[in-house]
């Protein structure tokens, strides 16, 4: 099992027959979904798993009540409730008209009435609605609640009032956290069909904004209009915008990654393409700051990379060594895995050359291998839920690391017809 996914029983769970009690529920949202309005469909909601007793379904209720006495509850009640939710969140997401429901609708978790004290069947399905919001499947939904909660219109400066939010508030504004941030294990596909089309509505608009002022800011009288779309500013924006997009020794770092992609495959063997692999990473580093030719990192870096994978070193490089290579580094180039949450060495690189030559080491790995994209997302968004209750002010790094990263990925996989 991978290190990314969670030790829980969602892989038993998913592999064996549907029990015939969760199909009771998932049915009973199916169509009532159909009959009555998000607002009611809510209140219908909060009776049933807050108030289950009560409920005027008694066929419903009673299948709730079994479930929550079985002797898996503790451990797969999570899946099952989570699957209600998004019974009706994906039909809402449909319909921009009740987007308003979704956040309403994961806001019932935060507002737990008191415990029934008179019955102890209702008191068990209480209390693992309760244990709920502990969970990883809870943890997503409050993230989508933070994209699909209408922005206000701060009262004091915006540069304060972010400072002051907790970086969980910022993710509608970093697109490619979605995946990893918003799906768990047990989404379904329609569940992420929706937020793929989320994530492309953001990455669209945001390239847009960023193509927009990318081109008014070369237009010397309209410079002073241009509206900046991150949270850098214009001198760090203009800074990312030419590095991530601009030409290092005559070729522009996607030029340069095919390069070496057509270079690497003239390689004899694994073992060899890791040193030439290593310098590829680090040239501009190297360019920028001579002693990354040689120092303490690079060669902890290079001596890494030589222990990777060994049992392949004699044999021709492809595309199962390349990917595990790349998803490997990334661990050791950002964060470890989520148990084991380690950013010494981003960290390191950050404080020391800078968030615009650290982004552009990673963005030079996935523009080589672009099959390790969806990984280096996962390790942001390790870091993004690892910080997320700090407030902004308390993360600047973070913060912004993940401008830079919008930044270099927009602008060099975004696909919204501007060029950069």
């Amino acid at each position: 099992m991978s290190p990314w996914d969670s030790l829980d029983s969602w892989s038993n769970y998913s592999s064996r027959p549907p029990a015939s009690l969760e199909d009771q529920l998932y049915q009973h949202w199916q169509y009532w979904r159909k009959q009555e309005s998000p607002q009611a469909l809510i209140q219908r909601f909060r009776q049933l798993f807050l108030d289950v007793a009560n409920y005027p379904d008694g066929a419903i209720a009673n299948a709730l009540l079994l479930l929550s006495e079985q002797d898996t509850a503790e451990r797969e009640f999570k899946y099952v409730l989570n699957r209600c939710c998004y019974t009706l969140i994906n039909l809402w997401y449909t319909q921009p008209r009740d987007h308003w429901a979704i956040p309403e609708l994961v806001q019932l978790f935060n507002d737990l009435p008191p415990a029934p004290l008179s019955n102890p069947r209702a008191k068990q399905v209480y209390s693992l609605v309760q244990d709920f919001a502990q969970t990883e499947q809870y943890a997503s939904l409050v993230r989508l609640q933070q994209i699909m909660t209408p922005q206000r219109e701060p009262g004091a400066p915006v540069s304060v009032v972010i400072e002051e939010q907790p970086l969980a508030h910022r993710i509608r504004h970093y697109p490619f956290l979605y995946d990893s941030s918003l799906l768990t294990k047990d989404s379904g596909q329609e569940q992420k069909q929706n937020i793929s089309d989320l994530r492309r509505r953001a990455e669209t608009d945001l390239g847009i904004r960023l193509a927009r002022y990318h081109a008014q800011h070369h237009v010397l009288d309209k410079a002073g209009q241009a509206i900046n779309p991150t949270l850098l500013d214009a001198a760090g924006l203009n800074e990312a915008l030419s590095f991530y997009t601009g030409k290092i020794d005559g070729r522009t770092h996607r030029d340069q990654a095919r390069w070496f992609a057509t270079y690497s495959k003239t390689v004899r063997s694994f073992r060899d393409f890791k040193d030439e692999f290593v310098d590829y990473l680090i040239h501009p580093i190297a360019a920028a700051e001579p002693k990354y030719s040689g120092n303490h990192f690079t060669r902890n870096l290079r001596q890494y990379l030589r222990e990777t994978l060994t049992e392949f070193d004699n044999q021709p490089l492809n595309s199962f060594i390349l990917v595990e290579t790349c998803r490997r580094l990334l661990n050791f180039l950002v964060v470890d895995s989520p148990q084991k949450p380690v950013f010494r060495n981003f960290r390191h690189l950050v404080n020391d050359v800078g968030h615009t030559l650290t982004m552009g080491l990673l963005l030079r790995l996935v523009l080589f291998c672009s099959a390790a994209k969806p990984w280096l997302e996962r390790c942001f968004s390790v870091l993004f839920n690892v910080h997320e209750r700090r407030t902004c002010k308390e993360v600047p790094w973070l913060v912004t690391s993940l401008e830079h990263a919008n930044v270099a990925l927009i602008t060099n996989f975004g696909d919204v017809g501007y060029q950069f």
